[in-house]
């Protein structure tokens, strides 16, 4: 089963700026904000706004000072104006394509023009679009409507933003036939026109199904799911990739993915990594065991931890610190410990930003949290043995990575609402520091400690793991914008992330590469190649809209097998 995404899906450019103003203003502000309406037609989007503390009242309730936000649609000319009067602050997040067509509407129905809207008469944007006609103004959705459009000397036909192209241009050619003083202005957002070209052309191309992602009520989404059923495709309109059942794709060969303009990319990608569930699934048992397997060690931090090993095997052979397999299992129950911690205190962005990690953490919580804290009382028996100091290196790095991801914690970074310390906490830079102390620290600590090592091996701990934290940043962006987390690719932008990511790795590896070749074997320097995979990865990943969570997930993660193959060889 081959799976495309269509090119053009997802939140459209008054979307997307929509929801990054919205965010900013609950992130920013100490007032409660108003949505008049629902801000876009995607539930799921919609309730996620709600639990951050945006609340949604209709024209019947009252607003008198209070911070209020007009939708996306657009909302009549009366209701804005007694916003204006009304309110303490609009927010006015009307598309700038809603915003072009109430302003031409106004215009030419001020110079007389009886105005003819082709598009949806319940739908909120042609209520709003309707308010702005003083001349007189008729909603059409076919071309049997337009002998009812009243007699009138000039008109002015333009079109609900989301409407379907096909469906204006025959009532403008009806039209026209019928009526010599006809302007007509194409309106149709291209973000709309553009997704219902790429189903056509996939039909073409010989897809045999049709996933369309996006709410129920969206007119939009509505139209390219029509597009699959008029085309004789097997159609699936979903909201969510819970919708999906193994049955439905049996026979499938090709199956394409598309999603209305306002459908977040987090429920695209979760889609997406339903159907390739579903497609392994279908595949023989040895690639389906595979990849369990892989799932499995990804999603319970098995992989993380193995790599800590090898890391502290590496930083053993590096500065010649003996100890055998005592300190790598101590970075292995470590590692473990914390991620599964911090994974299971944040179980409700899991739900949106990888939904199979959440499942297992949902199902097996308890489990997992117990065999972490067992990990970590384990580590710390094991190090009992090693003098006071890195015992109590060691357990405070503990109390540190336990604390940071509890509620109290987030709660306390919430209450302070200063942006560089929520920067910092959500940015993760300080499990970079959590894996130099464990890997590098703790060993030289408990044997002998040399500086020229010290900076060398921190040097490349701190690059290799900032960039796996970026990357998974990265993988998780969308539901990271959502949730209004200030991370790295958030805070920065991918543009300004890739620079400093540049400017970090080369800091890491003229440190690592001068002292190597000045002080230890060279033959470490072929530990470079894990960072240049990870910026080979991260050049990808920058460009991607949408991401197959899993998928990239074990790219990541492939660099500490590569780690493994280069220990053996060095």
């Amino acid at each position: 089963m081959r799976i495309t995404l269509a090119r053009h899906s997802g939140f459209c450019m008054g979307v997307r700026n929509a929801i990054l103003r919205i965010i900013h203003e609950i992130n920013s502000s100490h007032d409660e904000v108003y949505m008049y309406g629902p801000l876009i037609h995607n539930p799921q989007t919609v309730e996620l706004l709600h639990t951050r503390g945006l609340k949604t009242i209709d024209q019947r309730q009252n607003v008198d000072g209070k911070q209020i936000a007009v939708r996306t649609h657009g909302i009549p000319l009366e209701e804005y104006t007694r916003l204006r009067q009304c309110a303490a602050r609009v927010i006015n997040l009307t598309c700038p394509r809603v915003a072009r067509v109430q302003s031409i509407i106004k215009k030419y129905s001020s110079q007389g023009l009886y105005t003819v809207i082709t598009g949806d008469k319940e739908h909120p944007e042609v209520t709003g679009l309707k308010s702005y006609a003083r001349g007189g103004v008729t909603v059409i959705s076919d071309t049997t409507e337009i002998p009812g459009v009243p007699r009138a000397g000039q008109y002015l036909i333009v079109s609900q933003t989301t409407f379907d192209r096909e469906s204006f241009e025959k009532i403008v050619a009806e039209f026209r036939m019928r009526h010599e003083h006809t302007t007509v202005i194409d309106t149709i957002c291209d973000a709309t026109r553009l997704r219902q070209d790429d189903v056509l052309a996939g039909i073409l191309e010989g897809n045999d199904t049709l996933v369309v992602i996006g709410g129920k009520n969206s007119a939009n989404t509505k139209r390219l799911a029509r597009i699959g059923k008029e085309n004789s495709v097997r159609t699936f309109h979903i909201e969510t990739g819970e919708e999906l059942e193994e049955d439905g794709f049996s026979d499938a060969r090709r199956v394409l993915v598309t999603a209305g303009t306002s459908t977040p990319g987090w429920v695209i990608n979760n889609v997406l990594d339903k159907l390739y569930a579903i497609k392994f699934k279908k595949s023989n048992i040895v690639v389906r065991s595979g990849l369990l397997f892989l799932e499995f060690i990804v999603r319970t931090n098995i992989l993380s931890a193995a790599a800590a090993f090898f890391v502290s095997l590496i930083v053993q052979a590096y500065s010649r610190v003996g100890g055998g397999f005592l300190f790598p299992s101590i970075s292995f129950l470590y590692i473990f410990s914390m991620y599964s911690m911090n994974n299971f205190f944040d179980r409700s962005f899991l739900k949106i930003s990888n939904p199979y990690k959440y499942v297992i953490y949902e199902k097996y919580g308890n489990p997992l949290l117990a065999s972490a804290i067992i990990s970590a009382l384990v580590s710390l028996f094991l190090a009992s043995v090693l003098n006071h100091a890195t015992i109590a290196v060691l357990i405070v790095s503990y109390l540190l990575g336990f604390i940071y991801s509890t509620r109290p914690t987030k709660f306390l970074v919430a209450k302070i609402n200063v942006g560089f310390v929520s920067k910092i906490y959500y940015s993760k830079i300080v499990t970079c520091f959590g894996w130099i102390i464990v890997t590098v620290i703790v060993p030289m600590l408990a044997t002998h400690f040399e500086l020229p090592a010290l900076a060398s091996l921190s040097a490349w701990v701190f690059t290799v793991i900032f960039l796996r934290t970026v990357l998974l940043d990265l993988i998780a962006y969308q539901g990271d914008l959502i949730m209004g987390r200030e991370t790295l690719p958030l805070w920065m932008g991918t543009r300004m992330l890739w620079a400093a990511s540049i400017a970090v790795s080369a800091a890491g590896v003229l440190v690592f590469g001068y002292v190597t070749v000045v002080c230890y074997d060279p033959y470490f320097l072929l530990f470079i190649l894990n960072i240049l995979y990870f910026l080979a990865i991260m050049y990808v990943v920058r460009n991607l809209n949408y991401i197959i969570t899993l998928k990239y997930e074990l790219l990541v993660d492939m660099n500490f097998i590569l780690m493994v193959l280069l220990y053996f060889y060095v």
